[in-house]
């Protein structure tokens, strides 16, 4: 089984792409090595193939790399089952995955977060907490956005650590990852972790 993530950035009108697509491209092309898994079209628009335990991590990364740019947000749907078939671009592939993530897109409604599996008891459980995770990522500050970005970044850092990283006060990045919510997300992203572990494979 795959994932398959959906995203459109809100409000791209307003921005110049200048200002984050190039920081969208790098993101993925750092971690994904595969090129021929994520593509962004029709301007704001993008598609990632991924692994099942990775795509949580990697959506909540691109929320907070979107959100430092002001006036910027993102949503995003995961869509998790088989692969089907596969194009030499990701937008072509086809497979319950790539369904299953296009029909979640189309239920975000008000929500930016939601995820869609063959496992419905999965997906009634799992998507209350998207919602709630949605809800407090969406009020992120571009400075808060930021520094939780440094932190997904770097997960084994200390926050000392991140600070000189980002050439702040340690005072002012734990101030910014309380606002955040940062520890509650990282329990949450440690939930999804054990579920999909026990639920989907």
């Amino acid at each position: 089984m795959i994932a398959v993530i959906t995203g459109d950035i809100v409000n791209s009108r307003s921005v110049d792409p200048k200002e984050w697509q190039p920081q969208l491209k790098s993101f993925l092309e750092t971690s994904i090595n595969d090129v021929s898994k994520w593509e962004i079209y029709r301007g704001d628009s993008f598609q990632i193939e991924t692994t099942i335990e990775k795509a949580f991590e990697l959506v909540l990364m691109i929320k907070a790399l979107i959100k430092h740019i002001s006036n910027l947000d993102v949503r995003m749907s995961i869509g998790i089952g088989e692969q089907g078939y596969t194009s030499e671009k990701v937008i072509e592939s086809y497979g319950q995955a790539f369904i299953n993530s296009g029909e979640a897109f189309e239920e975000l409604k008000d929500k930016t977060l939601r995820i869609k599996t063959n496992n419905k008891e999965f997906d009634d459980y799992f998507n209350p907490i998207l919602g709630l995770i949605s809800f407090i990522a969406d009020q992120w500050k571009p400075v808060t956005a930021e520094t939780v970005f440094y932190a997904l970044s770097n997960r084994n850092m200390l926050q000392k650590e991140i600070a000189v990283l980002m050439n702040k006060d340690s005072t002012t990045v734990s101030k910014a990852l309380k606002r955040a919510a940062y520890e509650e997300v990282i329990d949450i992203l440690k939930l999804y972790s054990n579920k999909v572990t026990l639920c989907l494979t």
